[in-house]
């Protein structure tokens, strides 16, 4: 056989996709593509929310960048603007990669195991669904004739954040002398002072252990490494530690069939403080970590918890069932342990967008951590209440009181370095506040409430209150914002920017009302709480009475529709080759924006209202963004549209499975993949809370016979089981709840007891509408 053998695929990596294999509970890679290597990376990561590791392959032949990724090792780097203005961030933020505790350099008798050279007879990738644990198998014989197999496996724990457990083992069908060096990639210390990025302080390595201290340069961020390396042989291989270069590594000679196993922990610390207290802090770990069966059972405990709550079972759709589980996976491993950190928009799986936190960690992942994961949703609104003297101090560099949250930022401070789809999108301080009235609403988490929800919105609401301003006739009114739609920049009362800010001023007072001490020590008086009170009721929600639809701003649709016979064609980005003064003058949208409105505070509409404005808005949305299918895909199935509601469903399963925008190589889109689940659970489930209960609307489109899934509210969880006739209520913790079924234009309570903790209704077909028209070559690509 060639070297570039029947098991390695080859060509441009934009283009050639590995077939993945379409299995409920895995996904597996059955072969490799070395130029796809940077997408599945992303695809195979196993993560934490604090800890990542891409799936990088262990040799790091070819190099794939950013192996291992912490959510809190970030480097300033500075920002360069050719013409500087008052208020413009001076530095970005990036994460950056830390040394790899699962690398491994393999050498048999003498040459690198490398998949490009040689004969690679067999390579197999999998990521256990159910388990997080990615296992790899490879057959290779060298370009001198050894052949030998590697398997291995690793996991980021899921229980102990700063811990990620691997193993790497090598047979030989013949006689070979292998040669192992783990975590390869510590060169030791940097020798000079670089430009921003991270560089080796200090390392030490030992038979069996080793330990690597590393720093931002300009942030000052520690981050230390120490690895504990077992070993375990087949009878008859002599194996010894011999110093290699800067290191120790593992030699060993193996008779025929033998093999060695090096199972590796690493632990991580990180931060602000002197290697030997990261150092100590990282052996501790290591030292409570030293079975690796009590570790992984305490890791698989707590997964199966996860679906427990978060499986969504759909029948009559093979690959969209593999690819919700994929996305609820990535889902849990971006959040599970974020404590002191935040959400990350593309969690750990890579560095795209600078590993930065976005609106959607509140708009998209949060609603559904509510219910899967609610401990990480309030992890992630404890990191923003922690990042309040940040917002604050924004808010004062603006002129205005109370917290204006960032755009983009892993710190806290802002980061955004282009204003007008930045600065101007205030609408984020309405969605950490919304994020935190519904967290409350569906946990019952009063504590959290008192302790962090409070001062968030008191803020809040003060950051509106001078945001916005009264006009004569008492009207409330928010100029120059951006709201979600980045074709459409800093316009007067964008409406889901204002309907947001309205409930928020609303929960503001609520909670405050709830919590008087709290409020005091804040100093809110009455007349503050009523002058929120009245903001919100006097909001504005922009109408163009002679089209009868919801303007997304004010003056919307009298604007010119873009005329799409100028390109540009095909799935082309429309930023990337028109500009923004004519993007921003034109009715082009780039992502749900109104429709985003529907879905998010549909209770302000009625449903003969979103019909005109879903018809309205659709010819005009390109989705350049992958935050938008999500959201038509819920208003399309809560209108009857279920037919394209199904596609929308599957373009955001497959945005990254697929590889739909060719960026995945850049990380997955946490927010895409959050919006799978709750496009089925609020889309076809038509789950929506309602004065604190559970309002269910099932739907199911032509393709699929059932769909499954639990909702979780305020300590109870009942499972909705639709399929095409009938839909069965099932409690399955609690003492009781009623819930409010809605089928063939009725509604009706449905009481689920202990002692009668099933309830079935009967559902009918639904006759969908004409679905309108998406911009021309913009269909679904579901």
């Amino acid at each position: 056989m060639t070297p570039a053998s029947r098991a390695v695929r080859r060509g441009a990596w934009s283009t050639v996709r590995v077939p993945l294999s379409v299995e409920p509970w895995v996904l597996r890679e059955p072969t490799l593509d070395v130029d796809d290597l940077p997408r599945t990376a992303a695809l195979l990561t196993v993560a934490n929310g604090h800890l990542g590791v891409r799936g990088v392959l262990e040799e790091q032949r070819p190099p794939v960048p950013d192996a291992t990724l912490l959510s809190s090792v970030y480097e300033h780097h500075p920002h360069e603007y050719p013409e500087h203005a008052y208020g413009y961030p001076a530095h970005d933020e990036r994460l950056e990669a830390v040394v790899d505790a699962c690398g491994v350099d393999l050498r048999v008798d003498g040459e690198p195991f490398d998949v490009r050279t040689g004969t690679l007879e067999h390579h197999e990738r999998r990521l256990d669904l159910r388990t997080a644990v990615l296992e790899r198998e490879a057959v290779w014989t060298s370009p001198g004739g050894s052949t030998v197999e590697v398997r291995t496996r690793r996991w980021a724990s899921l229980v102990r954040r700063e811990l990620v457990v691997a193993s790497y083992e090598v047979r030989a069908p013949g006689r070979a002398r292998v040669r192992l060096r783990p975590v390869p990639g510590c060169g030791g210390p940097s020798s000079d002072v670089p430009a921003p990025g991270l560089r080796t302080d200090a390392c030490a390595h030992a038979p069996g252990t080793t330990w690597v201290a590393q720093r931002t340069v300009a942030a000052g961020i520690g981050v230390v490494l120490a690895t504990t390396h077992g070993v375990t042989a087949s009878p008859g291989a002599q194996h010894r530690w011999v110093e290699d270069r800067h290191g120790w590594a593992l030699d060993v000679e193996l008779p025929a069939d033998g093999w060695v196993r090096v199972a590796t922990h690493g632990a991580y610390a990180c931060g602000r403080r002197p290697v030997e207290a990261l150092l100590a802090d990282a052996r501790t770990v290591l030292a409570g970590a030293h079975d690796e069966a009590t570790l992984e059972a305490e890791h698989r405990a707590f997964l199966d918890d996860v679906w427990e709550r978060a499986d969504v079972l759909v029948e009559g759709d093979d690959e969209l069932q593999q690819a919700v589980r994929l996305a609820v996976l990535h889902t849990v491993q971006s959040a599970a342990r974020v404590e002191g950190s935040g959400l990350r928009a593309k969690g750990l799986t890579g560095t795209g967008y600078h590993g930065h936190t976005f609106w959607d960690a509140e708009s998209f992942v949060l609603p559904v951590l509510d219910h899967v994961l609610p401990g990480a949703a309030a992890a992630h609104l404890r990191w923003r209440h922690a990042t309040l003297p940040a917002a604050v101090e924004r808010a004062r560099t603006l002129g205005l009181p109370g917290a204006a949250f960032p755009w983009r930022t892993i710190s806290g401070a802002e980061c955004s370095g282009y204003w007008p789809a930045g600065t101007a999108a205030v609408h984020v301080t309405a969605d950490v506040m919304d994020a935190v009235s519904r967290y409350v609403a569906v946990t019952g988490d009063d504590a959290l409430e008192r302790e962090v929800g409070v001062e968030l919105l008191v803020q809040g609401a003060r950051f509106w209150l001078g945001r916005g301003h009264r006009t004569p006739d008492g009207a409330f009114h928010l100029h120059g914002v951006t709201g979600p739609d980045e074709y459409t920049a800093v316009v007067d009362d964008n409406t889901y920017t204002n309907l947001l800010v309205a409930r928020s001023l609303t929960a503001a007072v609520e909670a405050t009302g709830r919590w008087p001490d709290e409020a005091r020590r804040l100093g809110v008086d009455d007349d503050e709480r009523a002058r929120w009170a009245q903001a919100a009721g006097a909001v504005t929600v922009p109408y163009a009475d002679d089209l009868g639809v919801t303007e997304q701003c004010t003056g919307f649709t009298q604007r010119p529709v873009w005329d799409f016979a100028r390109g540009p064609q095909g799935w082309a980005p429309f930023e990337d080759h028109v500009h923004y003064t004519e993007l921003y003058r034109h009715q082009l949208v780039k992502q749900a924006d109104l429709v985003l409105a529907l879905a998010v505070v549909g209770e302000r509409f009625t449903r003969e209202q979103k019909r005109r404005d879903f018809a309205y808005y659709e010819p005009l949305t390109v989705r350049d963004s992958s935050l938008s299918a999500s959201a038509q895909a819920v208003v399309a199935a809560e209108l009857g549209h279920l037919t394209l509601a199904h596609a929308y469903v599957r373009e955001c399963a497959f945005i990254d499975l697929h590889d739909l925008r060719r960026e995945t190589q850049e990380g997955v889109h946490v927010a895409a993949m959050a919006g799978t689940w709750d496009a089925l659970v609020r889309g076809y489930g038509g789950v929506r809370l309602e004065g604190g209960g559970l309002r269910v609307e099932p739907r199911l489109p032509p393709r699929l016979a059932r769909l499954r899934f639990r909702v979780q509210i305020d300590g109870w969880r009942v499972e909705v089981d639709a399929r095409r006739d009938e839909v069965t209520y099932r409690l399955l913790t609690g003492a009781r709840v009623a819930l409010r079924h809605v089928g063939d234009g009725a509604q009706e309570d449905v009481v689920l007891t202990a002692d009668d903790p099933v309830a079935s209704r009967a559902l009918r077909p639904v006759a969908e509408p004409t679905p309108p028209a998406q911009p021309p070559g913009r269909e679904p690509r579901g």
